[in-house]
């Protein structure tokens, strides 16, 4: 399923992970949690880790 993710910072900002899709198949992005850091993993499996402590909010949003 495709979803947008949205992380809102403590320091007011927020990162915008939005669902541009990719050719050839069901590839969107993804959101994991491991050892204090929020993963999001993009349609082609580059990753950004945001640690947790400076997280105030994360949204997911699912899209069909």
């Amino acid at each position: 399923m495709a979803q947008s993710i949205v992380v809102y910072m403590k320091d007011g900002t927020k990162k915008d992970f939005p669902h541009v899709g990719r050719a050839g198949g069901s590839h969107t992005k993804e959101i994991r949690y491991d050892g204090g850091f929020a993963i999001i993993t993009d349609e082609y499996y580059n990753e950004t880790a945001i640690p947790a402590q400076d997280i105030d909010e994360i949204k997911k949003k699912n899209h069909r």
